[in-house]
């Protein structure tokens, strides 16, 4: 039995056991389980697969946040972290990852950095890693396992309810963010700290004119001492990106960066 099936049955049991609902009332409920169902379908349609073209992306908001390219067709992908750390003096680290399917390299650098920080001097161009020498999870990480949709969009929309279109591709409803931890929107003190709440967030979507997501936006309301925040995951230049190619003159990674990535 298909979904609509599933959610039309799930509907009318629940129409038969209240006989006090009105044949209009009746007429509605299904109209909007149908136009849910509808909504659902179209927007995991439009979440990128390993058949889509190169495509860049951006995450804000997340635990992590960070951006880069998707080149599905040749099995590539970067991710670029950018992130400031106030202990040590302070200083912003950046971190470059660039993986053409089991091959990997990395930019790392520590801008502002104290003199005295203890921090490793690292080349400037990309350095080639040599999966042996990275820990188990590291080597996964740094593999490219068909990976399509790095702002796991569409396990925000099988998390969503009452999903609607309220414009022309653009729709909206609920998240849970209890069913959607893979993509790491809010830490586990926060979600704890949100309680019920968490099973229920804005969720807006929006599509391209080829039915392809564009953004997704998720509104995480405040909880104990955080500030209430945005979550969003930005893809664009479908077809346009510039395809990921091995650099051309990279060199090998010291012990150093090994210490970092492995630790």
């Amino acid at each position: 039995m298909n979904v609509l099936a599933k959610r039309l049955a799930a509907t009318g049991a629940l129409l038969i056991g209240t006989a006090g609902l009105s044949a209009c009332g009746v007429a509605e409920t299904v109209q909007e389980t149908v136009e849910e169902v509808s909504a659902t379908t179209t927007l995991i349609k439009g979440v990128p697969t390993t058949s889509s073209p190169v495509f860049h992306y951006t995450i804000k908001g997340g635990v992590s946040p960070f951006s880069g390219v998707v080149d599905a067709p040749n099995k590539s992908i970067t991710s670029d972290f950018v992130q400031k750390i106030e202990e040590g003096g302070g200083f912003t680290l950046t971190m470059k990852f660039l993986v053409v399917e089991k091959q990997a390299w990395a930019k790392i650098s520590f801008a502002g950095a104290p003199a005295n920080s203890g921090l490793p001097k690292l080349p400037k161009k990309w350095m080639k890693l040599e999966s042996g020498k990275l820990s188990a999870d590291s080597s996964e990480d740094l593999t490219y396992n068909g990976e399509s949709d790095p702002g796991f969009v569409s396990t925000l929309i099988e998390s969503a309810t009452g999903l609607a279109e309220t414009g022309k591709g653009v729709y909206a409803g609920t998240a849970d963010l209890t069913r959607a931890t893979e993509a790491e929107i809010v830490d586990d003190a926060t979600l704890k700290a949100l309680g019920e709440q968490a099973k229920a967030v804005p969720l807006e979507l929006a599509l391209d004119s080829e039915g392809r997501i564009t953004k997704a936006v998720v509104k995480i309301p405040a909880a104990g001492k955080t500030k209430a925040s945005t979550y969003e995951v930005v893809y664009d230049q479908y077809g346009t990106a510039a395809p990921v190619k091995a650099p051309a003159d990279a060199v090998a990674a010291p012990a150093a960066a090994y210490e970092l990535l492995n630790g």
